[in-house]
């Protein structure tokens, strides 16, 4: 615990300064984007905060990229460090989901602050259900992007020791293609009867509606909540975490 305690706040001090110009960027952007397109205040802070929002899906990818940047700069630290290499991925995944974490509650505290001085207050006390929950949304979808990204920065410095430059062209073409099998086998029967198997319908009440639209970043249809698609992503995401950490430990670090 010690270990991994040290290696988390090496970690966060390579990126916090990077977090502290995120912070600051909360700030400047919604509020400069509001105040310069010519709209109603509040309406435009809402809709740029959401964008602003959105966008740390893309937060833990940058960190992530930083951090092991800063890693290969000093391969003599970093490939003969005693740590394994599940203490190495767990310090640096829980810094960038933290950092992501820590801002996105920072902006989300600031907007539901500012839209308090909006002239209607009853509908802004009812966007906070859906706020809230889009939020979460947004972290959630962020933590399945940082394990897939890990899986290709990995094959990424795998190859990067044998074909140098060209290993940017060959992973990019690798994720173009995955992702063009992946929305193939998404069309199939065999991955609609794994991922349908537990569908919990949401119909109950107006909050529960709201924070079902709130999850449409981790969730496609409003709604509906569906666990079985949930857990199969899950479980994909874990495969590739194993697979990713063999093959650093393996192909990288050797």
């Amino acid at each position: 615990m010690n270990q991994l305690r040290g290696l988390f706040m090496k970690d966060w001090t390579i990126i916090k300064g990077y977090v502290l110009l995120a912070l600051l960027l909360d700030i400047i952007i919604p509020v400069g984007s509001a105040t310069l397109f010519q709209a109603e205040f509040y309406e435009g802070l809402l809709v740029f905060s959401g964008t602003v929002m959105a966008l740390h899906t893309l937060v833990p990818i940058v960190l992530l990229s930083i951090l092991f940047t800063k890693e290969m700069d000093r391969p003599d630290i970093f490939f003969h460090s005693s740590a394994s290499i599940h203490k190495i991925n767990a310090s640096k995944l829980l810094t960038v989901l933290f950092a992501t974490a820590i801002s996105l509650i920072w902006i989300s505290a600031l907007t539901f602050i500012t839209l308090l001085f909006a002239p209607d207050l009853a509908e802004t006390k009812n966007l906070l259900p859906t706020g809230t929950m889009f939020a979460a949304g947004i972290l959630f979808f962020s933590i399945q992007i940082t394990f897939i990204y890990y899986f290709y920065l990995t094959i990424f410095y795998t190859m990067k020791s044998k074909i140098g430059g060209f290993s940017y062209i060959v992973t990019f073409g690798l994720f173009m293609f995955s992702l063009e099998m992946w929305d193939r086998f998404k069309t199939t029967e065999l991955y609609a009867t794994v991922t349908n198997f537990w569908i919990i319908p949401i119909k109950e009440s107006d909050l529960l509606t709201n924070v079902s639209r709130g999850l449409m970043g981790a969730f496609e249809t409003p709604g509906r909540l569906p666990i079985g698609e949930f857990l199969i992503s899950s479980l994909l995401l874990v495969f590739l975490y194993f697979l990713s950490s063999y093959l650093f430990e393996k192909k990288v670090r050797a």
